[in-house]
Order: structure tokens, then sequence, then C-alpha cells
């Protein structure tokens, strides 16, 4: 009896130890604010892209925007809510929700379209008026800003927006919502994962990766150290976001993407970049130990077997999400992409859209 005690006494200490070893191992994979160690980037790679579309049509009401969806085969859209013009309720995230579609929200704390405007400085109103949409809406996704790294949006150092996203994401995470930030300039962005290269003793990959993105002299001058105080102001301002992100428990790093890019702008492209998109959010993942979206991807020409490239490009990626921007309301390309869609009946883009997502 004393022998069989004995035994199962000695077998629950090594159960506990092996249990206990396996604990700080898991824990040591991460930090406070969620970032996994380099060994454990490949956690990161979602294995199934979520795609979704955000209907920019001035004429769409919410039974258009979720007929649209369903047309795509989609079940998420982003939508936005601006804190200082919020009365309590929004009825387009009910009808949402209702209809089973999910949303990634914008909370953005004031509008842009009366121009550029300052971050929010006085962190206990903002939390007050963040937690009165999210103590009624639990979006998918919580991004917070849209392109703050933009100037024509916001005014002032970009340390207030890490001041605003800490506190988003402490009123995020106490109601169980995941956060993104607002999206980081992508043009600046090819910049570091070009210098990521070079700094690898990589400056063949460098150029290959730089010829296929599209990547203009500009920028290209500017990854080799000659650039404008212009664009060197806003790359600065990009590996400030990128080095803040590491060190916050953001659940989500964001990028927003337009093809074709840069000097094959000018180009019929009638597929993406290739390899590109995995590269940057393997540079991102790398850089910031945190899942990557996009909450907002077009296409600056009609060619339908574009949309269908990117599709397979953004999965090969590992994004957490992919947002197609439809908009309806620019009648065209340029910034801002074409439409997916005319009234509620799909466009070629549109077609070539749903198929791809389907398989």
């Amino acid at each position: 009896m004393k022998k069989t005690v004995s035994f199962l006494l000695v077998l629950g200490c090594i159960s506990a130890a092996v249990s206990c070893k396996k604990e700080i191992t898991a824990n040591q994979n991460t930090d406070v604010n969620g970032v996994l160690s380099v060994s454990e980037e490949s956690q990161l790679v979602t294995a199934q892209t979520k795609f979704g579309v955000m209907v920019a049509d001035p004429k769409a009401d919410t039974d258009d925007k979720i007929t649209i969806s369903n047309e795509l085969g989609v079940s998420y859209v982003r939508n936005s809510i601006i804190l200082d013009g919020y009365n309590g309720r929004s009825p387009v995230l009910e009808d949402f929700s209702n209809a089973g579609v999910k949303v990634l929200l914008n909370l953005n704390n004031k509008s842009s379209s009366s121009g550029a405007h300052p971050f929010p400085t006085d962190m206990v109103k903002y939390k007050k008026s963040l937690a009165n949409v999210l103590d009624s809406y639990h979006p998918e996704v919580a991004v917070i800003e849209n392109e703050p790294a933009n100037e024509g949006y916001y005014t002032g150092p970009i340390e207030n927006y890490f001041t605003e996203l800490r506190a988003a994401i402490d009123v995020c995470k106490a109601r169980g919502i995941k956060v993104s930030d607002g999206a980081l300039h992508i043009g600046m962005v090819l910049i570091c994962v070009y210098q990521d290269y070079v700094s690898q003793g990589q400056q063949k990959k460098a150029d290959d990766f730089a010829s296929r993105s599209g990547m203009s002299s500009s920028y290209i001058k500017t990854a080799k150290g000659n650039g404008s105080a212009d664009l060197n102001a806003k790359l600065t301002k990009c590996k400030k976001m990128i080095a803040a992100y590491k060190n916050m428990a953001l659940d989500y790093v964001n990028f927003h993407w337009y093809e074709p890019m840069g000097d094959n702008a000018s180009k019929n492209t009638s597929t993406s970049a290739k390899g590109v998109a995995k590269e940057v959010a393997d540079y991102l993942r790398k850089a910031t130990g945190k899942n990557v979206l996009t909450n907002e991807f077009g296409q600056t020409n009609k060619t339908s077997s574009l949309i269908a490239s990117q599709v397979n490009e953004f999965r090969l990626a590992g994004l957490s999400y992919a947002i197609d921007y439809s908009n309806a309301g620019s009648g065209g390309g340029g910034i801002g992409g074409v439409a997916l869609h005319q009234g509620i009946t799909l466009q070629p883009n549109g077609i070539a859209y749903r198929n791809a997502i389907a398989q």
C-alpha cells in the first residue's frame, strides 16, 4: 500500500513538473504585448484569409450594401463611426448584425471631411466616447482611425496617435474586442522591406523586390539614404509606427493596398505584384510580432484578372482579412479604385472577385 502511494506521489510530481514546464515554454513564446518570438512568427500566418467589401457608394443604403455583400459571397464589411458625432445608436451596425454580416469598424475621433485635424489628447474623454460605442456594439475588429500617417487627415506628432491607440486598446481589450491600427503607408513599408533585405546583405533580392513592386526611383533613392526631406520624414514616421506597434497589445497591423502601384501604375497590369504582399506581410510580422490585415485594397484599372490575382497573393501572404474598396462613387479608376458593382449588380471586377474568393 505504501509503495502504491509513493508511486502515485512520484507520478503526480512528474506530471506537475511536465505541466509546469509546458506552461513556462508557452509563456516564453510571447511577451506582455502579445509579441511572438522570431521562432514563432509562422504562427501569425493565417490559414484562411477572410475577404470582405467596403461599399463606397453614396447612393447605396444599408440594404443595398447587404445585398452586394451577399452577391459577392462575403460576410465581412468595413464601416465607420465618428465618435465626435455618435448619438448613442448606429442603425447601420444593427442592420449588418441582424443580417449576419460582420464589421471591421473604423473608429475615428473626428471626421476628416472638413480637413486635417489633431489626434485627441484628453484620454479620459476619449475612452468614455469609445466605450459609449463599444458598450453597445461588438465589431469583428476595431480599427483605430484611418491612415494616421496621412497628413491630409491628421495634424500633430504621430506620438499623439500612439497615446490614443494605447487608450483604445485598453477599452477594446476590456470588452474582448480585437484591435488594429488605422493602416501604415504602403510606400514607406516597401522601403522598409527593401532596406531589410539590404541589411541582411541581400542586395539582389532588394533590387528584385523593388522591380516587382514597382518602387519608384524616388522611393529607391530614399531607401538608399538619398531621399527628399519629405520622403525621409514619411519614412521616419513609418518606422516609428512599426517600432511602437511592436510594444502594444495590438491584434493586427494594417496596410492599404492599390494596384498597379508605383512605376507599374501607368501599365495595364493584369496580375498582382508576384510575392510582394507576402514579403510585406512577412516583414511586418517579423518587425511587430502581430498578425497582418488590409482593411482597404483595390484596383486602379478594370482588368478583371488583377483582382483574382490579388486574392491569390493575399492568401499566399497569410493575411487575416482583406477588404476590397468598391468605389462606385468615383465612376472609375484612380486612387480609391474601381467599382465591383453598379447599383446592386456586380460588374466584371465584382464577378471576378466573387469567383476568386469562392475557390
